[in-house]
């Protein structure tokens, strides 16, 4: 049985898990179109997934899972970035508060399933902006401060404090500074359980809204100090960012917020055109994950994976760097 991951994060200061990789990329490789408002929630809506246990997208769901377990995960998201109860009520027939408590219970247990009882399971909670497509702009509208985003995020977020199935809730792809300060303000009575926040940053090391990573540091150093800073934070750090520029922006993470532990799990290093919704080569990209791995763990990482179009031979390549460059590693 697996220990409390906030318990062991301290008790294993040297240990330095591996994720899992881009689940969406995944799937649509294995065949699964999540070209969709709810993207990688697609398989869940439908009930044959749940009724027949030989259901085509069961298994590719399940054999994702089990791939990336076999090239060294420790721990795995719940496949739910896009499933907050806006996205879900308003692009799929589940409307109610019922249905959508029975979704996200049938997708945290089917999960849990998948990765068994000794892997550690994150409650993956996408930006308030991934439902407008602005994660990757901050552009949270003229007056991002006026969001209500604990009425937008508490649906799923209550879902998932309450499972016995989460072990830790992550906020994936923040791209906005209002956003981070609104989580952070939540007391242990709103957030009970370890999360962390993964920062949508620019290549060139700020927030998406142009916030630097210092003001993000001040902000975690000023609600420290006043005593109002949520002890279930564990880690911050960042995604969906860009490859070759990664160790670079953590380390300025680091070196801001010496003291908290950091996960970083970047793209692959393939360009998005945000025109043609196509992801092209990148012909400068000279960094190998052996490169950037070594420099993550140099720089605070405890938690290291892959986001977007990265595969499972992409965290095979990471398992490998963490265990040549980690002090400890976990025992498989």
């Amino acid at each position: 049985m697996r220990i409390p991951i906030k318990q062991y994060m301290k008790e294993n200061p040297d240990v330095v898990l591996v994720m899992d990789g881009g689940q969406g990329t995944e799937l649509e490789n294995r065949g699964i179109d999540v070209a969709n408002p709810v993207w990688s929630t697609v398989p869940f809506i439908n009930e044959s997934f749940w009724c027949d246990n030989s259901s085509r997208d069961r298994v590719i769901v399940k054999q994702m899972f089990e791939d990336f377990i076999e090239a060294g995960s420790d721990i795995l998201m719940t496949i739910t970035y896009q499933t907050s109860f806006k996205s879900v009520s308003e692009n799929t027939p589940l409307k109610s508060l019922e249905e959508y408590n029975g979704l996200l219970d049938r997708i945290v247990s089917f999960s849990r399933g998948c990765v068994g009882e000794d892997k550690y399971l994150i409650g993956c909670i996408g930006a308030w902006g991934a439902h407008v497509c602005s994660e990757f702009t901050g552009d949270y509208g003229p007056h991002p401060e006026e969001i209500d985003y604990l009425e937008y995020f508490k649906p799923q977020l209550e879902n998932f404090v309450h499972s016995s199935d989460i072990d830790i809730i992550g906020f994936e792809t923040i791209p906005n500074i209002h956003e981070v300060r609104a989580i952070l303000s939540w007391d242990e009575s709103v957030l009970s359980k370890p999360f962390y926040i993964g920062l949508s940053v620019h290549e060139y090391g700020v927030l998406r809204d142009g916030t630097s990573l210092q003001q993000v540091a001040d902000l975690i150093h000023g609600l420290r100090d006043e005593g109002k800073l949520n002890p279930n934070l564990v880690s911050i750090g960042i995604n969906c960012c860009a490859f070759n520029q990664s160790p670079m922006i953590l380390e300025s993470l680091h070196n801001s917020c010496p003291e908290l532990p950091l996960v970083v799990y970047p793209n692959s290093g393939e360009i998005y055109d945000t025109v043609k919704k196509v992801w092209l080569k990148n012909e400068n990209q000279t960094s190998t994950w052996d490169d950037v791995v070594k420099s993550y763990i140099e720089n605070g990482a405890r938690i290291v994976g892959g986001c977007c179009r990265t595969t499972v031979s992409d965290i095979k390549e990471v398992r490998a760097a963490v265990d040549k460059y980690a002090k400890a590693t976990v025992k498989h």
